[in-house]
C-alpha cells in the first residue's frame, strides 16, 4: 500500500494533525492488545493507519492490522460493522480475522485485522492503465464480490481501487468499510471523488457501488 497524506492518529484525530511518519517511528514496534506486533507501517488515511502484523501459529501469518482513533465519531459503529463483515464468507472476500479496542500509550484505538494484501488497485493505477484483459480479470470476481454483499443487505457506498486487493494471486475486496444498506453515511462530509452523487442525498443503498 502507498504512504499517503499526512493524518494524525490521537484521542482528538478531527483537530490535530502529526506527520506519518511520527506514527511509523513512533508505532511501529508496539504490539497492539498484547497480540500483534506493528512490524511495518504500510500507510494512513484521514481515518487511520495500516501496519503489517502477524497472527501467531505454525508457521507465522502474515496479516493487515488497521488503527483508528476511538474517539473518532464513528469508531462503535465501526466495530458493528466490522464484526457483520467478519461472519461474510466468499472467495473474492478479504477475510476479518479479528477487531478490538486497546490503549496504544494513551491513545484508545479500535482496531481491525484482516488478511494481508500484496498489491491493490490503486498501486497500479498511477503507472498505467489496465488492458483490457486485465479490466475483466478485475472486473469479474468485483462484481461478483459486490453481488454477494448487496444479498447480504451491505454495501460500501464509497468504492475505490485502494479497496481492490491481491491476495495470493486472488482478486478480492475488502471489506473494512462496509456499511448497512439504509444506513446513513458516516461520518457527514462533503461529497469525494470515489463517492456516487447519491451519497449526498440519504441512506445506503446498493446503487451506491453502481
Amino acid at each position: 500500500m502507498v504512504p499517503q497524506a499526512p493524518v494524525k492518529l490521537s484521542n482528538k484525530m478531527k483537530d490535530v494533525v502529526i506527520n506519518t511518519a511520527v506514527i511509523q517511528s513512533d508505532w511501529v514496534g508496539r504490539v497492539i492488545d498484547g497480540t500483534f506486533p506493528l512490524l511495518e507501517w504500510l500507510g494512513s488515511s484521514e481515518s487511520g493507519a495500516v501496519f503489517r502484523t502477524e497472527l501467531q501459529g505454525s508457521p507465522l501469518q502474515r496479516a493487515a492490522i488497521r488503527l483508528v482513533a476511538a474517539t473518532a465519531e464513528d469508531a462503535r459503529a465501526k466495530l458493528d460493522d466490522w464484526r457483520v463483515a467478519a461472519a461474510l464468507s466468499h472467495p473474492h472476500l478479504m477475510r476479518i480475522f479479528t477487531s478490538g479496542q486497546c490503549k496504544v500509550d494513551a491513545d484508545e484505538v479500535v482496531y481491525v485485522v484482516t488478511e494481508f494484501a500484496e498489491e491493490a488497485l490503486s498501486q497500479v493505477l498511477p503507472e498505467r492503465p489496465l488492458t483490457p484483459a486485465e479490466a475483466r480479470e478485475m472486473l469479474v470476481p468485483v462484481l461478483d464480490a459486490l453481488s454477494h454483499l448487496h444479498g447480504k443487505n451491505l454495501a460500501y457506498g464509497r468504492l475505490k481501487p485502494s479497496k481492490v486487493m491481491v491476495v495470493e494471486d486472488q482478486m478480492k475486496l475488502a471489506v473494512d468499510s462496509l456499511h448497512r444498506v439504509g444506513s446513513l453515511p458516516r461520518p457527514p462530509a462533503a461529497l469525494q471523488i470515489y463517492d456516487a452523487p447519491e451519497r449526498g442525498t440519504g441512506a445506503i443503498s446498493a446503487a451506491f457501488d453502481v
